[in-house]
């Protein structure tokens, strides 16, 4: 525990926001996370929607406001995908994908069981 305590913001719900609240919880300091979007991690929300140029300079351009596609895997298998004290396990959804890259569900059901067995949920 630290021998005094901070007031502390972070930036970001994604796997490293989650863990550094996480540990500033643990050592004492009062923690807010802030998230841009609607999920923990949700940069591997898919969403399909496709929306028009927003500058409104070229009306028949396409964009895509998302790094996210369907069916998208990480380049980092399970074992170092998780924590030391929190392994990245399918323990979290239903069924076991045998592939050892995990894909966007994963990527999300994991940061989920992650923020409600830590406490953090109630920090975003």
């Amino acid at each position: 525990m630290a021998k005094w305590s901070v007031k502390a913001a972070v930036i970001g719900a994604g796997m490293s926001g989650l863990v550094a609240a996480r540990e500033l919880r643990r050592e004492g300091h009062t923690v807010v996370v802030f998230e841009k979007g609607s999920k923990v991690n949700s940069m591997w929300v898919y969403d399909p929607w496709v929306k028009s140029d927003l500058s409104g300079l070229d009306q028949a351009h396409e964009v895509v406001h998302s790094s996210m596609y369907k069916s998208l895997r990480t380049n980092l298998p399970r074992p170092i995908m998780g924590f030391l004290d929190y392994p990245f396990e399918a323990k979290h959804g239903v069924g076991v994908d045998p592939r050892p890259f995990p894909g966007d569900e994963e990527m999300l059901r994991f940061p989920r069981g992650f923020t409600a067995d830590s406490g953090v949920v109630k920090l975003v």
